[in-house]
């Protein structure tokens, strides 16, 4: 059971995601999930715990048998119920609640927001640890201005999702994934100041050994480690000869 944030971020409340909604159908059809369910989160953010228990969990929906939560699980307006609040409520609508104790990397817990600190500030071997693999950007690819590819890099460009907490911006050891084929690849995530007046941010991936055309199809770009910061070059010569520095980097790395 998860929920639609879609229409509350539209009204710009709350944070950005992890991953979107697509990611997380994604992920639960490979975890061997058989029935997700999903609910608008604006039809459920005003019920009292008890009322949530009621309508969702004990309802002809579900008819819950085993609910499992996290032990720092919220839930019902206001985030009043607790884990125990659930276990409470939940023996008397007839299901048992499991509760997950927490998960650590270190000294630190693996949470939802420790993951997004980390994306924001480039760490992103470390989140990779804490999400069990490598951070992805998926979507499908677009055009751009074609000045990397004049330079002799040609590039696949995509999108970075409003909704979800974007990485830091600059340069990234990483691996596109064109349906079962992995290509080892850098990326940029940012505006790319030296040549364009650009203000969204893109990912744009340079794939080595790869030179088809990938407009319109479908690819994933997954995230291993962070190089560099977006910067301005004085000359196009030298953001040439940086780009073939990363390239190198990557070619003699082995991931």
């Amino acid at each position: 059971l998860t929920f639609d944030m879609s229409s509350f971020r539209a009204e710009g409340k709350g944070t950005q995601d992890l991953i979107t909604r697509a990611q997380k159908v994604r992920i639960a059809e490979e975890t061997g999930v058989e029935y997700f369910a999903e609910i608008p989160f604006e039809k459920v953010r005003d019920l009292s715990p008890e009322k949530f228990v009621e309508q969702v969990l004990g309802s002809d929906f579900l008819k819950a048998e085993i609910v499992c939560v996290g032990t720092d699980f919220r839930f019902g307006k206001g985030r009043e119920g607790s884990a125990e609040d659930l276990v409470r409520i939940g023996k008397d609508a007839g299901f048992r609640t499991l509760t997950v104790e927490e998960v650590r990397v270190g000294d630190t817990i693996v949470s939802t927001s420790a993951i997004k600190e980390l994306i924001r500030d480039g760490r992103i071997g470390e989140a990779d640890v804490m999400l069990g693999y490598p951070y992805r950007i998926e979507g499908t690819v677009i055009h751009g201005n074609h000045l990397a590819a004049g330079m002799g890099f040609p590039t696949a460009n995509l999108l970075i999702p409003k909704e979800t907490v974007p990485p830091r911006r600059g340069v990234y050891l990483s691996r596109t994934l064109i349906g079962a084929e992995s290509y080892k690849s850098i990326t940029n995530i940012g505006t790319r100041p030296t040549v364009t007046e650009d203000t969204e941010p893109t990912a744009e991936t340079h794939l080595l050994d790869f030179s088809e055309d990938l407009y319109g199809k479908s690819v994933a770009v997954l995230l291993y480690e962070f190089i560099r910061p977006e910067q301005r070059f004085s000359s196009a010569e030298d953001l040439i000869r940086t780009v073939r520095a990363n390239i190198e980097y990557a070619e003699s790395k082995d991931y």
